[in-house]
């Protein structure tokens, strides 16, 4: 399967539109890596996980489009992950894919989800409303509950971050390709709960992809919630190979990255080059 990084930025995106700090300024003068939309992952045409406010850029950039996408993991409501405006916008295809875009979210985020969705249809009638709501299905789905999504085996597990549903927690998502090789997709997230962490306990995978928001921050403390930098990165590494998660070849990818640390991505990789850990920072149309 063909897996792209689309974006790899955090909620503002690199270099931030309405920043001037040292880190924007550098990105704009060096663009190439540095240039970060917000984060989504394809899995071959017909899954995706989230869906930015970049999407049209990227699909541009990247001489793709989403014709062919039938299943949406979101992570969570935070619209630099679930741009609604952005999903509909297949209204405005001439000739569309036919079969309905299929979304799946946690069962917290799923009422946000609905309001969400009826905010964009209150000028529909109720026929319409309903049409619009079977082109786009709102399918919730269980923390640790295992299931069939297209030709992936999906299982959303608990991250560190909160989002706009009640009670809403990110999902990260541990996912068995169609060839049997097992990812994490962990963003946003910050320290897991022993919860979580019971759960992925001798789940050996194939690959991890993990947010790395605060970059270089040194200020954050050890197992922070909400969002990750280096340290609690490397501290979420070595609990991931304590349980059986990881092993140091493990490739293991760093997205979701912002400008409020000193930090380009350079300078990123130089650091994990030396933690010991198969570690690259991801960058936008990056094919794995």
């Amino acid at each position: 399967m063909n897996m792209i990084f689309l974006g790899t930025g955090a909620a503002e995106g690199l270099p931030c539109y309405y920043c001037r700090c040292d880190y924007c300024n550098e990105v704009r003068k060096r663009r190439g890596k540095d240039i970060r939309t917000r984060s989504s992952f394809r899995i071959d045409g017909k899954h995706q996980i989230d869906f930015s406010p970049d999407i049209f850029s990227q699909m541009n950039t990247l001489g793709l489009d989403v014709f062919d996408l039938e299943h949406l993991l979101i992570t969570h409501t935070h619209e630099d992950h679930f741009d609604l405006a952005e999903i509909i916008a297949k209204e405005c295809a001439v000739d569309p894919h036919p079969r309905p875009l299929n979304i799946y979210l946690s069962k917290p985020a799923l009422s946000w989800a609905e309001r969400l969705m009826d905010g964009y249809s209150t000028h529909l009638s109720k026929e319409q409303r309903s049409e619009l709501k079977s082109r786009y299905v709102l399918v919730p789905l269980e923390y640790y509950e295992t299931y069939s999504i297209g030709e992936l085996l999906v299982t959303p597990v608990k991250g560190s971050h909160r989002a706009f549903g009640e009670g809403e927690l990110a999902n990260n998502y541990l996912i068995v390709l169609q060839s049997g090789k097992r990812i994490l997709y962990a963003s946003d997230t910050g320290w897991y709960s022993e919860e979580t962490w019971g759960y992925l306990e001798g789940k050996k995978l194939d690959m991890l992809i993990m947010e790395c928001t605060f970059g270089g921050r040194q200020d954050r403390g050890m197992h922070v919630e909400g969002h990750l930098d280096i340290p609690n990165f490397l501290l979420m590494l070595e609990r991931m190979q304590a349980i059986g998660l990881i092993d140091a070849q493990t490739p293991i990818y760093a997205t979701h990255i912002n400008h409020k640390h000193d930090l380009l991505h350079d300078d990123m990789q130089l650091v994990f080059d030396q933690s010991g850990f198969n570690v690259q920072v991801a960058y936008d149309g990056l094919e794995i």
